[in-house]
């Protein structure tokens, strides 16, 4: 057993240097710490660090340390082990760690990767940032991360599709900034290399500096304008300092909703053709009218005329150092002019015999088109040379290509350019002022048709396959015919006459449809037209608009037409069925109706007036003459109609049996035996024609 020593010796011991004990108590020391688990393995989840690190023998702090492997006195081993228990609960040197050594990571538990900011947080104060990182700090230790688990999976895809998706106050604004003409391209370079030499430190301070720039650029079809995003307004006005041919204070912020419509680059889809007009972009005839007068099969080169700006009067050939006044060729007056077949040469200049010079260009070097300013009359008095003929000629040809595409309300069309493009839908609005046109388009998979604001100049009328129409203009004017194909501006036409033997391609816009849709009635086998029938689709019947050889047109409910075999329909039985109109009145096949406003009509047809051909549950087929599509069938639903002299208002309630004498008495019992199934008992209601018969039955 160990030898026992007071406090006061204890305390002599730890006072004094005392000499390393021998080498036998040593080894009982250590078998006597192997033995013992170490007290910090067993209290690891109340401490946060360890002390590592030796320390030499000799120093004044080596008997503070108790997990290094120096050589222990035996007297201070024991006396520790036969001290107080209460001495554990006090802290130990090992709770405590020093500057230089390294921090082990807290475990929170699973707690997800966050971002340091969050949006808004800028407009918080250091309190209530400082409060809310408290709470979300004591939520997450307690809790950890369950927040999605309380959601759906609907609301969590719904949260992470507007976060994405929808805009917010924060998010960057484009701002436009004036610039002299043709420096765009020249200064988005320039703005990209500064942003570049600021960010990687090749500037005046050496230093790194994010200039907040997130992109720059410009477009071709918008002159002396660069396009700048960002956050701020002070982050462009600060990454123009320094740069020329830019007007640093004429700022502006580019509204979302017209931003698509800057970014749209809206090609032109008229090519040259032979006999347009256009102006030359060369050196000496830049701004002059030219016109086209041949196309070369490489399809980049053109053929134009122009009146001469040359000086050949008694001088030989001599390439021009200035602009000159333009002036007709005159061979005689030339010095070393010779004569082709069709032309004159002159030195490296060709003429032709009208005396207009001609020039072999390619496309990029003339302006066309929508881009091209129109001649005015002066111009084309100079072009023509005074002939009046021509003049009032390319006046009349000119207006007629400017002039808008006639189309009204009502109209279905075709979007040709722009994002739109090839969308079909009916005009429901025309803007003479702005030369637009408000579209409802139908999208699948919507109950609710979409509308869309577009310009007159990028619609052509479009007929569906099927659709009768007739030819206003062109070389094919007063023709007719069946609409075979169509696309783009292009129709594609059946002719009705046997003597033409083709079929006819013309322009949309110069057809119009044709009134002529239901004036004969047609069969074939066992179907007629305006049979109810229906198509391989569950639930789907339609109306049938036309018979062909081998396949049926049907108009569905949703007023589309499709071409099936015969082998494809089938007859639809009656349906008994009840359907009423918008005020509870009975529908039947036959009656009248008034077409009423609402969402599901279509437009146009608002205040119109039809006869029912078919009733299917709440879908009837009327024929309506104001509808020119699909033989006048259009499918309509039960609360768009109004049954016309079927309104409850103009009926009038019989007087009471109690009231009447005996005669009367009679006749309104019989009537009331009368009344349709339609009526009900209670009410006792009839119109003026029950009434009349009643009194001629009573008269007999």
């Amino acid at each position: 057993m160990a030898e026992e020593v007071n406090y006061d010796e204890l305390a002599d011991l730890l006072a004094s240097d005392a000499p390393v004990v021998s080498e036998a108590a040593e080894a009982v020391v250590g078998e006597q710490e192997s033995d013992k688990p170490r007290k910090h393995k067993k209290d690891k989840k109340h401490k946060k660090h360890k002390r590592d690190k030796k320390r030499p023998r000799g120093e004044e702090g080596n008997a503070r340390s108790s997990d290094d492997e120096r050589v222990k006195s035996k007297y201070v081993l024991d006396a520790a082990e036969s001290g107080d228990s209460d001495s554990e609960d006090e802290l130990s040197d090992t709770d405590f760690v020093d500057d230089d050594e390294e921090v082990e990571d807290i475990d929170y538990g699973d707690r997800p990767q966050r971002y340091l900011f969050h949006e808004g947080d800028e407009k918080k104060t250091v309190e209530e940032m400082a409060r809310y990182y408290e709470e979300a700090d004591r939520y997450y230790r307690m809790h950890g991360d369950h927040e999605d688990e309380l959601l759906t999976r609907s609301d969590l895809s719904s949260r992470r599709l507007a976060s994405q998706f929808l805009p917010h106050e924060d998010d960057p604004k484009v701002f436009a900034v004036k610039c002299r003409p043709r420096m765009s391209r020249v200064l988005v370079t320039r703005i990209v290399n500064k942003c570049y030499a600021y960010r990687v430190g090749r500037n005046y301070e050496r230093k790194k500096v994010d200039l907040g720039i997130i992109s720059v650029f410009a477009l071709d079809h918008v002159k002396e304008y660069i396009y700048v995003e960002a956050s701020r307004k002070r982050f462009v006005e600060n990454v123009l300092n320094g740069l020329d041919g830019v007007f640093r204070f004429n700022i502006a912020v580019v509204d979302p909703k017209e931003l698509l419509q800057t970014m749209e680059t809206r090609p032109s889809t008229q090519k040259v053709r032979v006999g347009d007009y256009v102006r030359l972009r060369q050196r000496f005839y830049r701004g002059d009218l030219a016109q086209v007068t041949a196309l070369h099969p490489d399809g980049v080169h053109i053929t134009c005329k122009v009146v001469p700006r040359e000086d050949f009067v008694q001088k030989p050939f001599n390439k021009a150092t200035k602009r000159l006044e333009p002036r007709f060729f005159t061979p005689r007056q030339a010095v070393g002019a010779r004569e082709m077949e069709n032309s004159y040469v002159w030195g490296d200049l060709h003429f032709d015999r009208e005396g207009y010079l001609l020039k072999t260009v390619s496309t990029r070097m003339v302006v066309s088109g929508a881009q091209m300013e129109q001649p005015s009359t002066e111009e084309l008095a100079r072009f023509y040379n005074d002939q009046r003929e021509k003049v009032e000629r390319a006046l009349k040809a000119a207006e007629a290509a400017a002039q808008v595409p006639n189309i009204s309300i009502g109209d279905s069309v075709r979007v040709t350019t722009g994002q739109l493009r090839n969308t079909i839908g009916v005009v429901e609005n025309v803007f003479t002022n702005t030369n637009t046109a408000v579209l409802t388009c139908t999208m699948p998979g919507r109950v609710q048709p979409i509308k869309v604001q577009v310009e007159l100049s990028a619609c052509t009328k479009h007929f569906s396959e099927g659709a009768h129409v007739v030819v206003e203009r062109g070389e094919h004017a007063g023709e007719s015919g069946t609409v075979v194909k169509s696309w783009g501006s292009i129709v594609l036409l059946f002719p009705d006459r046997a003597t033409v033997g083709a079929e006819l391609k013309v322009e949309a816009n110069d057809c119009h449809q044709s009134k002529l849709g239901s004036v004969s009635v047609h069969s074939k086998g066992v179907w007629q037209v305006f049979d109810l029938v229906s198509i391989t689709e569950p639930n789907c019947v339609g109306c049938i608009v036309r018979l062909n050889r081998n396949d049926v047109d049907v108009l569905t409910e949703n007023n589309d037409v499709r071409t099936l075999s015969y082998a494809q329909v089938n007859a639809v039985g009656r349906d008994t069925r009840q359907t009423t109109d918008c005020l509870e009145n009975t529908l039947s096949r036959g009656a009248e109706v008034h077409i009423q406003k609402h969402p599901w009509t279509p437009i146009g047809l608002e205040g119109q007036t039809g006869r029912i051909e078919h009733i299917f549950h709440r879908t009837i087929f009327v024929r309506c003459h104001a509808s020119p599509l699909h033989a006048n069938i259009v499918a309509l639903k039960a609360e768009c109609v109004l049954l016309i002299g079927g309104r409850k208002t103009t009926r009038r309630a019989a007087p009471t049996q109690e009231a009447a004498t005996g005669t009367s008495a009679g006749q309104y019992a019989a009537a009331a035996v009368r009344l349709s199934a339609g009526q009900s008992g209670d009410s006792e209601l009839w119109d003026e024609s029950s009434m009349m018969d009643i009194n001629a039955s009573a008269v007999v």
